[in-house]
């Protein structure tokens, strides 16, 4: 049982995500999804949050963690500017090191996709919460998908798992693979009309989650592995990787 959420200060929820299992805990029977589970979620967390900023007003100090009497719901909460994310496991499978990196990798995920409107408490607050209804799925949708992608990863591939880019040593071709994508991709889409000027900055070829070939131009700035990992995230989001079983076994055409 599971669920990660951000919320404001004001008790505002800004985005959530909780698995079957946590949902039937939390809906009624007569429940459906949109408002009625939002409301459910404000109730349930609406104290725990606003007592967070109480302790920051006041004491300048807040939780961390901590679990519920008999240690079955551990709860982690990490604060990063004017938004409290929060990090609940119920069924024992997560320990208070996962909870937290989920809440760090969600919030890489939420800058990658906001960019420098993360640092405006106001801006942030409209760009995870639309008031369109619609636009909200969407973007929540998005967050949604990579972080259910993000923990398969972490399951199933040991550069997720360790946090780490993992590349391929094959000399000869990644020089060649670098050769085809500075004079044939990065010079096609820098030529494109469409690009307005604008040059590619980095490049990348990968096997899977695996980096065979990297570009980067010579104005760019350097680009950091968690960074790299959280594009990685982003391609695998889009573009699922087969396992070794489905890649084997015989297609249907």
């Amino acid at each position: 049982m599971r669920c990660v959420l951000i919320a404001s200060t004001a008790a505002e929820l800004l985005f959530y995500w909780a698995d079957g299992a946590f949902l039937r805990r939390l809906r009624s029977p007569h429940a459906g999804q949109g408002p009625a589970l939002e409301d459910s979620l404000n109730t349930l967390f609406a104290p725990l949050i606003i007592s967070c900023a109480a302790l920051l007003e006041k004491l300048a100090d807040t939780y961390t963690c901590f679990a519920t009497e008999g240690g079955r719901h551990l709860h982690v909460l990490q604060t990063f500017g004017d938004c409290l994310y929060i990090a609940v496991n119920g069924d024992g499978t997560q320990t208070e090191d996962d909870l937290r990196r989920t809440l760090f990798v969600l919030r890489r995920l939420v800058e990658a996709h906001c960019g420098l409107v993360t640092l405006d408490s106001h801006l942030i607050r409209k760009e995870l919460r639309p008031a369109d209804s619609e636009q909200r799925e969407r973007v929540w949708s998005l967050l949604r998908g990579l972080l259910e992608t993000y923990s398969h990863l972490r399951e199933e591939d040991q550069s997720f798992a360790v946090e780490a880019v993992e590349r391929l040593i094959h000399p000869q071709l990644c020089e060649q693979c670098i050769e085809f994508l500075e004079r044939q991709v990065v010079q096609y889409i820098n030529t494109s009309p469409e690009r307005g000027g604008d040059e590619v900055g980095h490049a990348f070829l990968l096997v899977h989650t695996k980096l065979l070939a990297f570009y980067s131009s010579r104005n760019a700035s350097s680009i950091r592995p968690a960074d790299l990992l959280v594009l990685i995230l982003l391609v695998q989001d889009l573009y699922p990787s087969q396992s070794a079983e489905e890649e084997l076994s015989p297609q249907v055409v």
